[in-house]
């Protein structure tokens, strides 16, 4: 794992599953110990680049329960521990749905919520989250990460994470 960082602007490239989901176990890890409760990770990118994999760390940097699976079919997955876990997925629902699903209710809550395919969700996202873009990163399991911080606690949160990453 390799990153490039600039305040409020976080770049890995991950070189396995294993090093996307330790970047989401950073990133849990720094939200736990900041108990960033009503956080949100809006994540985008195409299929198979690795949003579940890093939702799967995330879970295990927050000391979430059980086993993280993409919520495709069910929509959203809740993981309870010291700072819960809301993971949501919006693949297959339109903008129109959004309403129905109580995504505003998820987001004010008391955990952290991911919410893979968020620009369905542009609109309700809050001020402050953070964005998370994935890419596919050349090589067969390579990804490229960019963590992007929307407001001044996000921007913390990234730093953070960063600096856990340029130490490892």
């Amino acid at each position: 794992m390799s990153g490039h960082q600039i305040p409020g602007e976080l770049e890995v490239r991950t070189a396995s599953a294993d090093e996307t989901r330790a970047l989401g176990e950073a990133l849990g890890r720094v939200l736990r110990a900041r108990n960033a409760r009503g956080e949100v990770a809006a994540l985008v990118g195409p299929l198979g680049a690795g949003k579940t994999c890093f939702v799967q760390g995330l879970a295990r940097g927050l000391g979430a329960g059980g086993y993280v699976r993409s919520p495709t079919f069910v929509l959203v997955h809740y993981y309870p521990g010291p700072l819960p876990l809301y993971h949501v997925d919006l693949y297959r629902i339109g903008s129109a749905d959004l309403d129905t699903l109580g995504l505003e209710e998820i987001i004010e809550g008391e955990g952290v919520t991911a919410i893979e395919w968020a620009s369905t969700a542009a609109a309700m996202l809050p001020a402050g989250h953070l964005a998370i873009e994935f890419a596919f990163g050349g090589e067969e399991h390579a990804r490229m990460i960019r963590l992007t911080a929307r407001g001044e606690r996000a921007q913390r949160i990234v730093d953070a994470v960063g600096a856990c990453v340029s130490s490892r």
